[in-house]
């Protein structure tokens, strides 16, 4: 039995709901400045030329290492960036740092001295430019917000042969890493990067020696290019009007705030509205209205603090009473999610609720002081939460990125279904999802916290119909401390397919003392005991999990499944499979499998 269940048969019976930091890798230079405007401007810290015949890439305990130099400027300079493709090796860096002399510019790394190099070449590949670094090595780019994806080819460069082994990284500053290789081998042929880097003030590109030394580990950035806008993608440098209110249908284009506690676009037209191109924040909900038929794609919204006392940050849309929804292609930061309420569209006229390839960072149910901070309190929010959003066909939410930060965030299930059902011949579909973290408060020293990933079945029904028929499949769920995904109500509730980790820790090692469990299946209402019985022929199958513990002496241990209610009216719990002890490591390769996800089925991301 779980050692919180008296805490989630508080959550799950509760009334209606109101509402990367990883390890740094200490590679970061100790100096700001502008790069070389040409390789041989970079001064190494080697004295003497390096003949080819001297090279032999083994490390020889000696220092080496170069940082870029210095400039008197104290503030970091923003890339002046073009909209469309921008090659990165034209733009100068504001730190920067190398394990073996200095970073080249479109030419191998070579030894310890500037323009030493060869052409980049990656197993047999040239490429005309990019970087040639050695690890341990960190380039920063500020790019002011401006860019939405990086991109680059990258591998061991040929000049050391089949030897050498590094680990290529993205970085949004020191913070949260967006991108990892997995280790690469001078045998290796180059590999492909696509990172999302919408709304990254500091891109910050590292290579590691893959843990096993220095010696041959010449890496190459080769292609970076950064796919840009015409203008920041950040909330903040950006020229707003102020609130506006659609009376009419149409399709609507514009950048909008609201400094009050109020929302920021009032919709009062049940007429179909698109909202699009746009860039929104607010004190308020960002988007909010009643009985709409409101689409909203490629647009960037960005929640600020209420500054009133006990009042927690606004809803990107808040969508009551809703006839039809779609929500495609933009990203939210810092709001308190999506909430759909009350479904009363047409559903044979093609009414329906769809929620796809969104980006959302720090859905942060925290409470303000009224005073630009936090009183400490906190709502019960979700990224997404459907209330009441009864017997709908058609519905899908997929191929989201939901990313909350410990300290910067607080939600409960990142995705909650209250008193919600699809149909038994279209079920809800929730499938290639990637939702990272799930933090309380405290959560360095909190014991108790209800969290998770996707929460089916909340809320209890004396209907069949009301409650269930939904498909969960396909998702990756990491880090969400108390539970991952979990069936706790609902008639054909179905989760398969998905993979669920946690080590246990926050990102950046500290252990999360609320960890619980991965994957649970319980009828804490009763549900299934009534008649008709409304918890029934749920299916929790064919998932990979692996949920360690981590005590307060550092010793482990793994809590994968809790199954107390598998068997009850032909609920099924099998097939499941336990990846055992989950490290840190794990759980940050999984947002490469996203990665490579994204990439394989060429699914872009955000706006």
């Amino acid at each position: 039995m779980l050692p919180t269940e008296s805490l989630l048969a508080r959550i799950i019976s509760r009334p209606l709901p109101l509402g990367l930091t990883l390890l740094t890798l200490g590679l970061s230079a100790c100096n700001s400045g502008n790069a070389p405007t040409d390789p041989a401007q970079a001064t190494a810290q080697a004295t003497g030329p390096v003949t080819a015949s001297s090279k032999t890439f083994v490390y020889d305990g000696q220092d080496h290492s170069w940082t870029g130099a210095a400039t008197p400027a104290s503030g970091l300079t923003t890339l002046s960036l073009d909209p469309g493709d921008n090659n990165l090796t034209i733009e100068p860096w504001t730190a920067a740092s190398n394990g073996w002399g200095p970073i080249e510019k479109d030419r191998s790394n070579g030894d310890d001295v500037a323009g030493d190099g060869t052409t980049l070449t990656i197993n047999g590949q040239a490429f005309a430019r990019g970087f040639g670094v050695h690890a341990g090595s960190s380039m920063t780019f500020t790019l002011g917000g401006k860019c939405s994806t990086f991109t680059a080819q990258v591998g061991v460069d040929d000049e050391v042969g089949n030897q050498g082994s590094v680990v290529f990284q993205v970085w949004d500053g020191t913070a949260t890493k967006l991108y990892d290789s997995g280790t690469l081998r001078g045998s290796d042929v180059p590999k492909a990067v696509s990172v999302n880097v919408g709304g990254v003030q500091n891109l910050r590109l590292v290579v590691t020696d893959a843990g096993d030394g220095l010696s041959y580990d010449h890496a190459d950035w080769a292609s970076p290019m950064l796919a840009c806008s015409a203008g920041a993608t950040t909330g903040s440098n950006i020229k707003y009007s102020g609130p506006i209110v659609i009376r009419k249908g149409g399709t609507y284009s514009g950048n909008w705030e609201n400094t009050l506690s109020q929302s920021a676009v009032l919709i009062q037209t049940s007429e179909p509205v698109i909202i699009e191109n746009s860039n929104i924040r607010s004190r308020g909900n960002l988007i909010s209205g009643f009985k709409n038929r409101l689409t909203v794609r490629n647009t960037r919204g960005y929640a600020l603090n209420p500054n009133v006392a006990g009042r927690a940050a606004g809803r990107a849309v808040n969508a009551e009473e809703v006839m039809s929804l779609r929500v495609e292609n933009s990203y939210f930061e810092g709001t308190t999610g999506i909430y759909a309420r009350a479904f009363m569209g047409n559903s044979s006229a093609g009414d329906t609720i769809k929620i796809l390839r969104n980006r959302f960072k720090n859905t942060d149910g925290r409470l303000s002081n009224g005073a630009g901070g936090y009183n400490g309190s906190y709502s019960v929010v979700q990224a997404i939460l459907f209330n009441n959003v009864k017997r709908v066909p058609n519905v899908e939410i997929g191929w989201n990125e939901i990313i909350n930060e410990p300290g910067k965030s607080r939600t409960e299930e990142n995705m909650n279904f209250y008193v919600s059902s699809g149909t038994p011949t279209s079920p809800f579909l929730i499938h290639d999802n990637y939702i990272q973290g799930a933090y309380g408060m405290a959560p360095a020293t909190e014991t108790t916290y209800a969290g998770g990933g996707i929460l089916l079945g909340d809320g209890k029904v004396s209907n069949p119909l009301d409650s269930g028929y939904a498909r969960v499949y396909d998702n990756q769920i990491v880090g969400t401390t108390n539970h991952g995904i979990a069936i706790a109500g609902g008639v054909n509730n179905q989760m398969y397919n998905n993979r669920v980790i946690s080590s246990g820790r926050m990102p950046n090692g500290q252990r999360l003392p609320a960890a619980n469990v991965g994957l649970y299946v319980w009828d804490p209402t009763g549900a299934g005991k009534l008649s008709p019985a409304t918890f029934a022929s749920n299916r929790m199958d064919n998932n990979v999990v692996g949920w360690t513990r981590v005590d307060a002496a550092g010793n482990t241990s793994n809590n994968p499944t809790w199954f107390p209610n598998c068997g009850l009216n032909a609920t099924s719990c099998v097939g499941n499979q336990n990846l055992g002890t989950v490290t840190l490591a794990a759980e940050q390769q999984e947002y490469t499998r996203w990665q490579d996800k994204l990439s394989a089925k060429n699914v872009k991301v955000g706006p």
